[in-house]
């Protein structure tokens, strides 16, 4: 089982990584039906990375501790209550959660450009998020 944890590991730092460098594309200048398309190819990442963490954070909460659970959200709140985040960065992944699951009805404008918004506060957080699973499992 480790060397499926290990695998997954690899699998979320990279999609994290996906993530984080589809952030730094300038979209000045643009044309605005390629900004849409990189504003949606960044929501589609955040997705992609929101779901591998918590596969992952289940994989490793059940290698290291025995605990499985079924849902995102009971992953994560076991995560910090074994102290592997704050609780800021617990209610910052709580709310990716969210966040994804209103993407996924987003039928306004408006409202996929306010979720944007939120998405790109999570720049460079997968990482900092995760350095505690990548420290134990090793």
């Amino acid at each position: 089982m480790e060397k499926r944890l290990g695998y997954l590991i690899e699998q979320f730092h990279a999609a994290a990584q996906d993530f984080e460098t589809s952030l730094e594309i300038d979209k000045e200048g643009l044309d605005p039906v390629v900004i849409d398309a990189v504003k949606n190819g960044q929501a589609q990442k955040f997705e992609f990375t929101i779901e591998l963490f918590w596969k992952t954070v289940r994989a490793f909460l059940l290698d290291l501790h025995g605990f499985d659970f079924a849902s995102p959200k009971s992953v994560v709140k076991k995560y910090f209550e074994l102290g592997y985040c704050s609780y800021e960065d617990c209610e910052k992944l709580l709310r990716a959660f969210d966040i994804r699951n209103s993407l996924t009805h987003v039928y306004k404008k408006e409202a996929f450009e306010t979720l944007h918004r939120e998405i790109i506060s999570y720049q460079a957080f997968f990482g900092a998020v995760s350095e505690g699973m990548g420290r134990e499992s090793s």
